[in-house]
């Protein structure tokens, strides 16, 4: 029989979270946590903004741009974060898919990989005895 062990597949399955940040009276506390990705996420979008925010600003009233640029990179990055791409979380679906980018161009034989121009050499047979 199999011994009680941990299972710690539950434990991997669910993100990394800030449930708290700061010690004593003067900390500040999450009820659901932050996801460290969300966070991540949310810093990439707001820097893309940032790039471009001479056109923004020109368009946007002064009192719309603090929303714009802190809480419309927030709700997108949890939108995108909450979405499932393929039936996987966001950064399982980008590393599978820069896995694929990378290694899209070689073919496997017996664990050892094989270039394309190696493949498409015209091939010769012998004669069989």
């Amino acid at each position: 029989m199999r011994s009680a062990a941990y299972n710690y597949r539950k434990f991997f399955k669910y993100p990394l979270k800030i449930w708290k940040i700061g010690k004593g009276e003067k900390s500040l506390a999450f009820s659901k946590g932050i996801e460290i990705r969300q966070i991540i996420v949310s810093f990439l979008i707001f820097g893309l903004l940032f790039l471009f925010r001479e056109g923004i600003n020109q368009i946007l009233p002064t009192t719309l741009q603090l929303a714009f640029f802190a809480v419309l990179p927030w709700m997108i990055a949890g939108a995108i974060c909450r979405s499932k791409l393929d039936g996987k979380r966001l950064d399982r679906f980008f590393i599978g898919y820069f896995r694929f980018l990378y290694n899209k161009r070689f073919t496997y034989s017996n664990h050892k990989p094989v270039y394309q121009p190696q493949i498409k050499k015209a091939q010769s047979y012998e004669r069989f005895s």
